[in-house]
């Protein structure tokens, strides 16, 4: 899994790196073996200014996932007034997503075999 990761008016620390594959691998677990496939996740963790304080419901910290891989593209977001649990907001609505999709394909597959299922 290549892993691309952005701070806007944040310092990326090796801590945040590693929160951010951990909680990321988590989310993808569904996909099957991550390291050995090709998938492509961009990552942008942001700190909001100031400008933002005045604005209702808007959070201090927001992550953003773009994950592409096996012909799909999965987004999610997450925000939160601290960074751990904008990451974990975004982890699982990824993981959400991928679930998803995940059932799509289990129920593609057998409704295949049940049209290939011999009747009589």
């Amino acid at each position: 899994m290549n892993v691309s990761i952005q701070g806007t008016h944040l310092a990326l620390t090796d801590a945040i790196r590693q929160l951010v594959h951990d909680k990321l691998t988590d989310a993808l677990r569904p996909l099957g073996d991550t390291d050995r496939d090709p998938i492509h996740a961009a990552i942008e963790l942001e700190h909001r200014t100031r400008h933002y304080d005045d604005i209702a419901g808007v959070r201090a910290y927001r992550a953003e996932a773009t994950v592409t891989g096996y012909g799909m593209t999965f987004r999610a977001e997450g925000s939160a007034d601290e960074l751990e649990p904008a990451v974990v907001a975004m982890k699982h609505e990824l993981n959400r997503q991928v679930r998803e999709w995940r059932g799509r394909l289990r129920d593609a597959q057998r409704s295949g075999a049940r049209a290939a299922k011999p009747r009589g």
